[in-house]
């Protein structure tokens, strides 16, 4: 080699130099934003010095998720101002992505608690609960809902947790007015999801604290009822007055098993 090459980094030595294989370099350079300072005749391709801190920029900016095309156009157009804005924008998206990351482990924490809840529970034998005031998101539904509104409104209920940033329980659950129960009307006035933490907007519902009736019930939603009536037994053997309304939740749902009579789903009745 000349010795006008000392100072020059051959293809492979650059590639070693920055981490990356040779062919990194030759797609780079086939877009037009990292090409070799020299190319010979012979089709040699030499890197300089210099050019190791155009390829930090590139690994840096790469490495918060900006793109090949983003860089290229930073690159020819390269400032202050633009840096900066690239890097908050790309820090506002590592913002939201952690958000993300710390709902789905909060929904994987609930969702391994409400499983081992299922799998030592006791079914069908009522016991006295007295609960903290607790919130939901709630979407009421109306006598002519069908299975295409329920689907409408549990999606309802997704999109406004992630519009307003709530962190939010699943799966969803059901709430059934005082009134139906005392009527033995057992399908959900609303659907609901718990939230952690009180949120005050129009889908709000909170309840009350104070003393319930809880039963475990093991089956589908279609034997519920059954479920129901025990309770209300139960309660008025016990000298107790149905004074709310009834809140079920699911400890093990479809997304656990596959036969639906195996379901457990957890009812409380306000006393």
């Amino acid at each position: 080699m000349s010795k006008d090459y000392d100072q020059y980094f051959t293809t492979s030595e650059f590639a070693k130099v920055c981490g990356v294989t040779k062919h990194t370099l030759f797609h780079y350079d086939d877009i037009g934003i990292l090409k070799p300072e020299i190319v010979k005749e012979n089709g040699y391709r030499y890197y300089s010095y210099l050019q190791f801190f155009t390829f930090d920029i590139i690994a840096v900016l790469k490495e918060t998720g900006t793109s090949l095309q983003e860089i290229k156009e930073y690159i020819n157009n390269q400032n202050t101002s633009h840096f900066l804005s690239i890097l908050k924008q790309k820090q506002q998206q590592l913002v939201e992505e952690q958000r993300k990351l710390e709902r789905m482990n909060s929904l994987l924490l609930g969702a391994i608690h409400n499983t081992d809840l299922a799998l030592h529970a006791t079914y069908g034998e009522p016991w006295v609960e007295e609960c903290e005031e607790q919130y939901f998101i709630a979407t009421r539904l109306s006598k002519e809902s069908g299975e295409k509104d329920y689907a409408r409104k549990i999606a309802a209920i997704f999109d406004y947790c992630k519009e307003h940033h709530i962190d939010y329980d699943f799966p969803i659950g059901s709430i059934i007015s005082k009134s139906h129960v005392e009527e033995g009307v057992y399908d959900p006035d609303y659907f609901c999801n718990r939230i952690s933490v009180k949120h005050e907007g129009e889908l709000l519902y909170i309840k009350p604290k104070g003393k319930y009736m809880v039963m475990n019930h093991k089956g589908s939603h279609e034997s519920l009822p059954a479920s129901y009536e025990k309770l209300k037994t139960y309660i008025a053997d016990s000298d107790f007055v149905i004074t709310g309304d009834a809140y079920e939740y699911e400890l093990l749902s479809y997304l656990a098993v596959g036969d639906p009579d195996k379901y457990v789903i957890q009812i409380a009745i306000q006393i």
